[in-house]
């Protein structure tokens, strides 16, 4: 597998930017792996950087990055691919910025003109293993295999066999995060920003999909196996072309510490630094997937003791604190969702503490550190 952390330096007058980013639902059963994709290509048509008014609209919008072809599909990148991510580089290396104050950075999945009821496009490449099966898959580009899998040589190397399968039901959209703090792009000064993508854990085959779920691709009635890939997304950091992601897999228990099992964990979590053990700037969540991952609180019967809060598809947190001890606070999910995550004192290494929710309770939790996959 290739690094799972990408970064795409595109040059501007007084911005520079660096990277790119992804992440759908948890329902754990028997069957279920989620896997580092060796390619991901989605469509990349325009990056932009902008302020934010008083009564909070975008202002003063600078475009970044304009794909140079008219269609979506003329403009998918392998986000995986740090050539593909070079070139959005070299065509964004004279891109200028007025200067003037921003803090939210954008990046446009299709055309302007849009909206949500029309399909971006997406493919993904990889293999993975199903231990329970004993059997190894690789997605193929057949479109006549509806599930987009053959079954190959388990002691095959990691991409052996494997091609770009389309999936479906990625709806056109613009991914907005704010600026951990406003940048100020003065006339003379090049100031780097970095927008990091970490693809590991991100895609996830069960034995039950629908081409219907989202990032998804399987058999109509949802009763074989197929794979899904959790919807993209970024997230910014100024003045920091190396960043270093802190990596955890979770584990619940309602209420008891000492009665939580790891090999039941079913959540990503990842907190982002400024390098050499810097200050942490932001956290994105994904579910995760494994034979033995508990039924997630959004599963239609979930594990009521071992199941947690909601952990869904999304790389921002929409609130970010560091505490004093170093720990970072955040949310996930929407306001309205009741099963969100909030995490009050979240360590970046191994340890115990409780996961608060906004009407679904608290749970206790065990996160243990991952290392990035080779």
């Amino acid at each position: 597998m290739k690094k799972t952390t990408k970064r795409a330096a595109l040059g501007t007058l007084g911005a520079l930017l660096s990277s790119l980013a992804f992440a759908t639902l948890a329902i754990a059963s028997p069957g279920e792996v989620s896997f580092t994709p060796s390619g991901l290509r989605l469509s990349v048509m325009r990056i932009t950087l902008s302020g934010t008014s008083d009564a909070g609209n975008p202002t003063n919008e600078q475009v970044l990055y304009s794909c140079a072809h008219a269609t979506e599909e003329e403009c998918l990148v392998d986000v995986t691919s740090q050539s593909e991510l070079d070139a959005i580089a070299a065509a964004a290396g004279s891109a200028r910025v007025q200067v003037g104050t921003y803090d939210t950075v954008s990046l446009d999945l299709c055309a302007p003109g849009k909206g949500g009821d029309t399909r971006a496009p997406g493919f993904v490449k990889g293999t993975f293993t199903v231990s329970g099966d004993g059997k190894t898959y690789a997605t193929v580009a057949d479109p006549a295999n509806v599930t987009g899998l053959v079954e190959v040589d388990g002691g095959a190397a990691a991409d052996a066999g494997a091609e770009f399968m389309a999936i479906g039901m990625w709806s056109c959209s613009q991914k907005t995060v704010k600026l951990t703090a406003p940048m100020r792009v003065s006339e003379t000064v090049v100031t780097p920003l970095t927008v990091v993508m970490d693809a590991q854990l991100i895609a996830f085959s069960t034995p039950f999909v629908s081409p219907g779920m989202g990032g998804c691709r399987g058999v109509a009635n949802g009763q074989a196996r197929g794979v899904c890939v959790s919807y993209p997304s970024i997230f910014p950091l100024v003045g920091e072309l190396n960043p270093e992601l802190d990596r955890f897999l979770v584990a619940h228990h309602r209420t008891d510490p000492r009665a939580i099992d790891d090999s039941l964990a079913n959540a990503y979590v990842v907190v982002a630094r400024e390098k050499a053990g810097g200050t942490p700037v932001t956290a994105f969540v994904r579910p995760y997937y494994s034979e033995t991952s508990a039924a997630a609180t959004t599963a239609a019967v979930p594990d009521l003791v071992h199941s947690g809060p909601g952990y869904f598809g999304e790389t921002l947190v929409p609130s970010f604190h560091v505490n004093s001890d170093r720990s970072v606070a955040f949310v996930t999910g929407g306001s309205l969702d009741p099963s969100a995550a909030i995490f009050p004192h979240f360590a970046l290494s191994d340890h115990v503490a409780v996961v608060e929710t906004r009407e679904a309770g608290t749970w206790t939790y065990h996160a243990v550190p991952v290392p990035l996959a080779p």
